[in-house]
């Protein structure tokens, strides 16, 4: 008698290695595909600040004007909506995590970016996520981090973008907070 289990049993560990490639690929690249910042790396910048966590979250949410751009509204707590501006560019934000003194979230909601040169920039930021984290350092010194989930190389605006927070984070928050 024909024994159909052993026949035609089948497990992932008899497959080619060509069809198991051709298998994984096949499960793993839609997953991939919905989430470009799996692909690619967003931007991120940490700095080591003579400050205290209560300062850096205090510029982080009242005093972004001191050390960005114009600002209208507050980032003072879950749901408020505010805006960072230069005139007509503008980015404007929504605070949708807040842990004082540790953890701040925005959400980009709108914007109007515009480098000269650069054409197809003005919405790129909406929908991207910035995460900033502030740690006690313990000696007096406290760690400010940015992850801007979604500003990844592939944008348009990438190069002029990681340079522009480079300074804002390493030169002007930096400056800011530590009197200078």
């Amino acid at each position: 008698m024909f024994n159909y289990h052993l026949q035609y049993k089948t497990s992932l560990l008899h497959l080619k290695p060509v069809v198991l490639y051709n298998w994984l690929i096949l499960l793993i690249y839609p997953l991939v595909m919905r989430n470009e910042t799996i692909l690619e790396k967003s931007y991120q910048r940490s700095v080591l600040l003579n400050t205290a966590p209560q300062k850096a979250f205090e510029a982080l949410t009242n005093e972004i004007s001191k050390w960005w751009g114009d600002t209208y509204l507050s980032a003072q707590k879950v749901g408020d909506t505010f805006k960072v501006s230069w005139g007509e560019p503008y980015y404007q934000f929504e605070v949708t995590q807040l842990k004082p003194n540790e953890k701040i979230v925005w959400d980009c909601i709108d914007c109007n970016q515009i480098h000269e040169g650069l054409e197809g920039i003005e919405k790129e930021w909406v929908g991207t996520k910035l995460f900033w984290t502030i740690e006690d350092m313990a000696n007096g010194q406290t760690r400010v981090s940015l992850l801007h989930e979604g500003l990844v190389p592939s944008f348009i605006c990438y190069d002029v973008c990681h340079s522009g927070w480079d300074h804002f984070i390493k030169d002007s928050l930096k400056n800011y907070l530590e009197g200078n």
